[in-house]
């Protein structure tokens, strides 16, 4: 009985939970006047990355502009396919100068399966700005962490939270987007305002 009690509790927190971040959320977006919920922490985001070539990079090497990020796997057809079009839109809008100064990097949270030449036709061919990352199951659960990232590779978009992130040309975490479907016009103007803050 005890056990019962303490299951029924355990999921009425959860729920509550699930229920109150998302308006927690919307209200700092509607107080705030942005988009993305904004991440006052100002998270150092910093991880080592390999590319479909088997390079090695440290994400804090890039200081061109900002990088938004991404952690999903290939064979995802729900969120992942969404994300990469929302902002492969919202690179079409910018200008040249101001598509060179930024990245859009997709983590793969199934390293097993979105082996390099697959990451490559889906992600990287995108567009040049477009790369595709594997990080060692090390670094990935520490950037998860950061992130409070719950993702798994399952076909289950229950557990994969889809988020984009903002992250400035100085490696903090700024924006977090967690809709579904992303205004591009929107995700532009909290750009256009942390490049011009730079």
């Amino acid at each position: 009985m005890k056990r019962i009690s303490t299951f029924i509790s355990t999921v009425l927190i959860v729920a509550m939970t699930l229920l109150i971040l998302p308006t927690i959320a919307y209200l700092n977006q509607a107080i705030s006047g942005s988009y993305g919920i904004e991440t006052h922490q100002d998270t150092d985001i910093d991880f080592t990355w390999q590319d479909i070539h088997g390079k090695t990079h440290q994400f804090s090497d890039w200081t061109k502009g900002p990088s938004y990020l991404f952690l999903g796997f290939v064979s995802c057809s729900q969120i992942c396919p969404v994300r990469i079009h929302q902002v492969r839109s919202l690179m079409e809008q910018l200008t040249e100068n101001e598509r060179t100064n930024i990245r859009f990097l997709f983590i793969s949270i199934d390293p097993q399966k979105d082996l390099p030449a697959l990451r490559a036709q889906m992600i990287d061919s995108q567009s040049a700005q477009f790369y595709s990352a594997e990080l060692t199951p090390e670094q990935l659960e520490t950037l998860q962490r950061q992130l409070a990232e719950i993702s798994n590779q399952t076909s289950d978009i229950n557990l994969h939270t889809g988020n984009l992130y903002l992250v400035s040309p100085t490696g903090k975490l700024k924006k977090t987007y967690t809709q579904q479907q992303l205004i591009t016009e929107r995700l532009r103007a909290d750009l256009t305002t942390m490049m011009s803050s730079n």
